[in-house]
């Protein structure tokens, strides 16, 4: 081959290799593999699960409180489920003060309150006062004379916080009913009973309280 050949063949082979380099795509050096730059899309099950466990204690009981398509069963379940820690003072603030309506309305369905949730409603005294503090002690005595096996039980492994406050208000609300007939009923059925030291003591402290309420 003439050395004129040689050079052209060599000129031609460096020029195919220019233009297939220059067409190659190269891989943005922020994305390992060429791979898209988009952020992945979060489903809409798990933003709104998101935004469902940002929400504080009371934003909760308010929106289920307002939600008119709930039964009153599905509605108290979910607002009981969630009044351990509430404090009722900020209900007011972010509700336009509808914490008595809120609590008048467990009160008024106080039926449906669910075995399960009496720890839940004992845990849920925080920020009452005045007529607030007399409507929940009315729930939670309505609750105690429904079913006091639970409620005795549920005060009984309370911390001692909780559990003070709920015998209080329990035993204020009972102490409207003469104290005497009472600790009757009370001692009815406690005979019939297996009661641990602690559920014992309990009803040692609610008898505290019906003899001296204030």
């Amino acid at each position: 081959m003439s050395k004129g050949s040689v050079f052209v063949s060599g000129a031609c082979t460096t020029l195919l290799l220019a233009v297939i380099l220059g067409c190659t795509p190269h891989a943005d050096p922020a994305s390992p593999s060429g791979a898209s730059n988009e952020e992945p899309k979060q489903s809409a099950a798990s933003v709104t699960s998101t935004q469902h466990t940002q929400q504080s204690k009371e934003e909760l009981v308010l929106s289920f409180y307002k939600d008119s398509s709930l039964s009153d069963e599905a509605k108290v379940r979910h607002i009981t489920d969630h009044l351990a820690g509430i404090h009722w003072g900020k209900m007011n603030e972010i509700s336009e003060h509808q914490s008595m309506e809120i609590i008048d309305y467990l009160y008024k369905q106080r039926a449906l309150v669910p075995s399960e949730s009496f720890p839940n409603v004992i845990k849920g005294t925080a920020g009452l006062d005045g007529a607030l503090t007399e409507e929940y002690d009315n729930l939670m005595e309505d609750l105690f004379t429904r079913d006091k096996t639970t409620m005795i039980r549920a005060l009984a492994d309370m911390d001692k916080t909780n559990r003070v406050q709920g015998i209080g208000g329990i035993g204020y609300a009972l102490s409207y009913r003469d104290p005497k007939e009472v600790k009757k009923e009370i001692q009815q059925w406690q005979a019939g009973q297996q009661l641990t030291t602690a559920e014992k003591d309990v009803i040692r402290a609610l008898f505290a309280k019906l003899d001296n309420p204030y």
